[in-house]
Protein backbone atom coordinates (compact mmCIF):
# COMPACT_ATOMS: atom_id res chain seq x y z
CA UNK A 1 0.00 0.00 0.00
CA UNK A 2 1.08 3.41 -0.46
CA UNK A 3 2.22 5.28 2.35
CA UNK A 4 -0.66 7.18 2.96
CA UNK A 5 -2.83 4.28 2.41
CA UNK A 6 -0.90 2.51 5.57
CA UNK A 7 -1.86 5.48 7.71
CA UNK A 8 -5.23 3.69 7.76
CA UNK A 9 -4.40 1.90 10.19
CA UNK A 10 -4.06 4.32 13.12
CA UNK A 11 -7.36 5.20 13.39
CA UNK A 12 -8.81 0.99 12.99
CA UNK A 13 -6.91 0.35 15.37
CA UNK A 14 -8.10 3.66 17.85
CA UNK A 15 -11.46 2.26 16.96
CA UNK A 16 -11.04 -1.02 18.20
CA UNK A 17 -9.55 -0.56 21.33
CA UNK A 18 -11.57 2.18 22.84
CA UNK A 19 -14.45 -0.48 21.20
CA UNK A 20 -12.96 -3.52 23.25
CA UNK A 21 -12.69 -0.55 26.25
CA UNK A 22 -16.79 0.20 26.00
CA UNK A 23 -16.26 3.70 25.38
CA UNK A 24 -17.86 2.98 21.77
CA UNK A 25 -19.06 -0.03 20.05
CA UNK A 26 -17.21 -0.87 16.61
CA UNK A 27 -17.27 -4.57 16.55
CA UNK A 28 -15.91 -4.39 12.73
CA UNK A 29 -13.08 -2.70 13.65
CA UNK A 30 -12.61 -5.24 16.10
CA UNK A 31 -12.64 -8.30 14.24
CA UNK A 32 -10.30 -6.94 11.30
CA UNK A 33 -8.01 -5.80 14.06
CA UNK A 34 -8.27 -9.31 15.32
CA UNK A 35 -7.21 -10.90 11.90
CA UNK A 36 -4.32 -8.30 10.76
CA UNK A 37 -2.43 -7.59 13.81
CA UNK A 38 0.72 -7.88 12.09
CA UNK A 39 -0.21 -5.03 10.18
CA UNK A 40 -0.27 -3.15 13.28
CA UNK A 41 3.15 -3.66 14.69
CA UNK A 42 4.49 0.10 14.01
CA UNK A 43 1.47 1.74 15.00
CA UNK A 44 1.25 3.75 17.48
CA UNK A 45 -1.16 2.38 20.25
CA UNK A 46 -1.35 4.82 23.02
CA UNK A 47 -4.68 5.07 24.52
CA UNK A 48 -4.69 8.74 24.22
CA UNK A 49 -4.12 8.65 20.42
CA UNK A 50 -6.59 6.13 20.04
CA UNK A 51 -9.33 8.00 22.28
CA UNK A 52 -8.74 11.39 20.38
CA UNK A 53 -9.49 8.80 16.74
CA UNK A 54 -12.61 8.22 18.25
CA UNK A 55 -13.69 11.25 19.19
CA UNK A 56 -12.98 12.25 15.34
CA UNK A 57 -14.93 9.46 14.43
CA UNK A 58 -17.85 9.79 16.67
CA UNK A 59 -18.42 13.78 15.59
CA UNK A 60 -18.72 12.40 11.61
CA UNK A 61 -20.66 9.33 12.59
CA UNK A 62 -23.44 11.94 14.50
CA UNK A 63 -23.29 14.53 11.64
CA UNK A 64 -23.90 11.67 9.43
CA UNK A 65 -27.06 10.43 10.80
CA UNK A 66 -28.12 13.69 11.46
CA UNK A 67 -28.09 14.85 8.08
CA UNK A 68 -30.02 11.29 7.11
CA UNK A 69 -32.15 11.81 9.07
CA UNK A 70 -33.44 15.66 7.68
CA UNK A 71 -32.82 14.06 4.21
CA UNK A 72 -34.03 10.67 3.92
CA UNK A 73 -33.45 10.67 -0.01
CA UNK A 74 -29.67 11.48 1.13
CA UNK A 75 -26.64 9.95 -1.09
CA UNK A 76 -23.51 9.62 1.21
CA UNK A 77 -19.54 10.01 -0.58
CA UNK A 78 -17.24 8.62 2.25
CA UNK A 79 -13.69 9.84 0.76
CA UNK A 80 -10.65 7.99 1.83
CA UNK A 81 -12.83 5.38 3.88
CA UNK A 82 -10.17 2.78 4.37
CA UNK A 83 -11.17 0.02 6.47
CA UNK A 84 -13.88 2.53 8.76
CA UNK A 85 -17.31 1.04 9.17
CA UNK A 86 -18.92 4.39 9.20
CA UNK A 87 -21.74 2.28 6.59
CA UNK A 88 -22.29 -0.19 9.49
CA UNK A 89 -22.39 2.30 12.23
CA UNK A 90 -24.54 4.93 10.94
CA UNK A 91 -28.26 4.12 12.44
CA UNK A 92 -30.59 5.22 9.25
CA UNK A 93 -30.07 4.20 5.62
CA UNK A 94 -29.27 6.59 2.75
CA UNK A 95 -30.32 6.19 -0.64
CA UNK A 96 -27.05 5.10 -1.73
CA UNK A 97 -23.42 5.38 -0.17
CA UNK A 98 -20.74 5.54 -1.57
CA UNK A 99 -17.16 4.26 0.10
CA UNK A 100 -13.80 5.53 -1.94
CA UNK A 101 -10.47 4.76 -1.59
CA UNK A 102 -7.10 3.77 -3.28
CA UNK A 103 -7.99 0.44 -5.54
CA UNK A 104 -5.39 -1.74 -2.98
CA UNK A 105 -7.66 -0.48 0.14
CA UNK A 106 -10.85 -1.63 -1.56
CA UNK A 107 -9.21 -4.54 -2.39
CA UNK A 108 -8.72 -5.58 1.18
CA UNK A 109 -12.14 -4.41 2.05
CA UNK A 110 -13.52 -6.39 0.23
CA UNK A 111 -12.57 -9.00 2.38
CA UNK A 112 -14.83 -7.43 5.33
CA UNK A 113 -17.77 -5.54 3.39
CA UNK A 114 -19.96 -6.26 0.76
CA UNK A 115 -21.48 -4.28 -1.89
CA UNK A 116 -25.31 -4.07 -2.25
CA UNK A 117 -28.03 -2.39 -4.19
CA UNK A 118 -27.34 0.97 -1.94
CA UNK A 119 -23.60 0.65 -1.55
CA UNK A 120 -20.69 0.59 -3.50
CA UNK A 121 -17.34 0.95 -3.34
CA UNK A 122 -15.14 2.54 -5.55
CA UNK A 123 -11.54 2.21 -6.49
CA UNK A 124 -10.03 5.72 -7.24
CA UNK A 125 -7.74 8.75 -5.37
CA UNK A 126 -10.34 11.16 -3.90
CA UNK A 127 -8.03 13.57 -6.35
CA UNK A 128 -9.11 11.68 -9.89
CA UNK A 129 -12.25 13.88 -10.34
CA UNK A 130 -13.63 11.06 -12.53
CA UNK A 131 -15.47 9.50 -10.14
CA UNK A 132 -17.44 12.08 -9.68
CA UNK A 133 -19.11 10.50 -13.02
CA UNK A 134 -19.44 7.19 -11.20
CA UNK A 135 -22.16 8.96 -8.83
CA UNK A 136 -25.87 8.59 -9.78
CA UNK A 137 -27.21 11.83 -8.65
CA UNK A 138 -30.81 13.16 -9.57
CA UNK A 139 -30.62 15.95 -7.31
CA UNK A 140 -30.15 14.57 -4.05
CA UNK A 141 -28.85 16.26 -0.66
CA UNK A 142 -25.49 14.92 -0.91
CA UNK A 143 -23.04 14.58 2.06
CA UNK A 144 -19.20 14.10 1.48
CA UNK A 145 -17.32 13.01 3.91
CA UNK A 146 -13.35 13.77 4.12
CA UNK A 147 -12.06 12.48 7.90
CA UNK A 148 -8.22 12.39 8.30
CA UNK A 149 -8.22 12.69 4.60
CA UNK A 150 -7.25 16.44 3.54
CA UNK A 151 -3.66 16.77 4.89
CA UNK A 152 -2.48 14.67 2.23
CA UNK A 153 -4.17 16.62 -0.50
CA UNK A 154 -2.90 19.94 -1.38
CA UNK A 155 -4.89 23.34 -1.02
CA UNK A 156 -5.49 23.56 -4.57
CA UNK A 157 -6.95 19.70 -4.63
CA UNK A 158 -9.22 20.68 -2.04
CA UNK A 159 -10.44 23.37 -3.50
CA UNK A 160 -11.01 21.65 -7.02
CA UNK A 161 -12.96 19.51 -5.15
CA UNK A 162 -15.17 21.69 -3.57
CA UNK A 163 -16.20 23.53 -6.90
CA UNK A 164 -16.55 20.66 -8.84
CA UNK A 165 -18.86 19.26 -6.00
CA UNK A 166 -21.31 22.61 -6.75
CA UNK A 167 -21.05 22.53 -10.46
CA UNK A 168 -21.75 19.00 -10.89
CA UNK A 169 -23.92 18.12 -7.76
CA UNK A 170 -25.34 21.54 -6.41
CA UNK A 171 -26.24 20.11 -3.31
CA UNK A 172 -23.38 19.08 -1.56
CA UNK A 173 -22.62 19.68 2.23
CA UNK A 174 -18.98 18.58 2.85
CA UNK A 175 -17.27 17.82 5.72
CA UNK A 176 -13.77 17.65 6.91
CA UNK A 177 -10.62 17.82 8.95
CA UNK A 178 -7.69 20.06 8.90
CA UNK A 179 -4.48 20.54 10.89
CA UNK A 180 -3.80 24.04 11.79
CA UNK A 181 -0.38 25.28 10.52
CA UNK A 182 1.27 25.34 14.18
CA UNK A 183 -0.11 21.87 14.59
CA UNK A 184 1.29 20.68 11.11
CA UNK A 185 4.66 21.72 11.91
CA UNK A 186 4.77 19.95 15.37
CA UNK A 187 3.67 17.08 13.58
CA UNK A 188 7.13 16.80 12.32
CA UNK A 189 8.48 16.10 15.48
CA UNK A 190 6.00 13.65 17.19
CA UNK A 191 2.70 12.14 14.80
CA UNK A 192 1.64 8.86 14.46
CA UNK A 193 1.59 8.94 10.81
CA UNK A 194 5.58 9.21 10.53
CA UNK A 195 5.80 5.55 11.18
CA UNK A 196 4.65 4.78 7.86
CA UNK A 197 6.37 7.60 5.69
CA UNK A 198 3.38 9.66 5.31
CA UNK A 199 3.49 13.61 4.89
CA UNK A 200 1.49 16.25 5.85
CA UNK A 201 0.90 18.49 2.75
CA UNK A 202 -1.41 20.82 3.70
CA UNK A 203 -3.11 22.84 7.09
CA UNK A 204 -5.66 25.28 7.37
CA UNK A 205 -5.88 28.44 9.77
CA UNK A 206 -8.61 30.13 8.37
CA UNK A 207 -11.86 28.84 8.46
CA UNK A 208 -13.17 30.33 5.07
CA UNK A 209 -10.38 28.97 3.00
CA UNK A 210 -12.48 27.71 0.65
CA UNK A 211 -15.44 30.12 1.17
CA UNK A 212 -16.11 31.24 -1.96
CA UNK A 213 -19.69 32.88 -3.24
CA UNK A 214 -18.81 33.32 -6.87
CA UNK A 215 -18.16 29.41 -7.25
CA UNK A 216 -21.30 28.86 -4.49
CA UNK A 217 -18.72 26.88 -2.03
CA UNK A 218 -19.78 28.55 1.42
CA UNK A 219 -18.52 27.90 5.09
CA UNK A 220 -21.29 26.87 7.40
CA UNK A 221 -19.41 25.68 10.67
CA UNK A 222 -16.36 25.00 12.31
CA UNK A 223 -16.44 22.10 15.09
CA UNK A 224 -13.82 20.96 17.85
CA UNK A 225 -13.38 17.83 18.01
CA UNK A 226 -13.14 17.30 21.66
CA UNK A 227 -16.48 17.94 23.43
CA UNK A 228 -17.58 17.91 26.96
CA UNK A 229 -19.75 15.20 26.27
CA UNK A 230 -16.97 12.71 25.17
CA UNK A 231 -14.99 13.88 28.03
CA UNK A 232 -17.47 12.17 30.39
CA UNK A 233 -17.38 9.14 29.06
CA UNK A 234 -13.47 9.27 30.13
CA UNK A 235 -12.26 8.47 33.73
CA UNK A 236 -9.15 9.06 35.44
CA UNK A 237 -6.36 10.73 34.28
CA UNK A 238 -7.62 10.25 30.72
CA UNK A 239 -10.33 12.77 31.80
CA UNK A 240 -8.08 15.58 32.98
CA UNK A 241 -5.69 14.97 30.23
CA UNK A 242 -8.71 15.71 27.60
CA UNK A 243 -9.60 18.70 29.34
CA UNK A 244 -6.23 20.29 29.02
CA UNK A 245 -6.55 19.32 25.89
CA UNK A 246 -10.06 21.08 25.03
CA UNK A 247 -9.04 24.02 26.75
CA UNK A 248 -5.70 24.67 25.14
CA UNK A 249 -5.69 22.77 21.69
CA UNK A 250 -8.68 22.50 20.62
CA UNK A 251 -7.23 25.02 17.43
CA UNK A 252 -5.09 22.97 16.33
CA UNK A 253 -6.96 20.73 14.67
CA UNK A 254 -10.63 21.17 13.95
CA UNK A 255 -13.44 19.77 11.58
CA UNK A 256 -15.06 22.39 9.00
CA UNK A 257 -18.18 22.17 7.38
CA UNK A 258 -18.93 23.35 3.74
CA UNK A 259 -21.81 23.70 1.47
CA UNK A 260 -21.42 23.58 -1.98
CA UNK A 261 -24.05 24.30 -4.63
CA UNK A 262 -26.50 27.21 -5.98
CA UNK A 263 -28.35 28.60 -2.98
CA UNK A 264 -26.92 26.45 -0.52
CA UNK A 265 -25.09 29.27 1.22
CA UNK A 266 -28.44 30.93 2.11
Amino acid sequence: MKNESRTLFIPLYGKAMMSLDGFWQDKTAEEIVAKNYDYLKTVDKSKRLAIYMTMRAMQYDSFATDFIYKNPEAIVVHLGCGLDSRIVRVNRKAKHWYDLDFPEVISFRENYYKETDNYTMLRSSATDFSWLEQIEYNGEPMLVIAEGLTMYLTEKEIRTLTELFSEKFGNVTFIFDAYSSFAAKASKVKNPINSVDAKISFFMDDEKLFHNPEKNVFHTETRNIILDEYIGKLKGIYKTRFKFMKKFGSKMYRIYVYKCGKGTGK
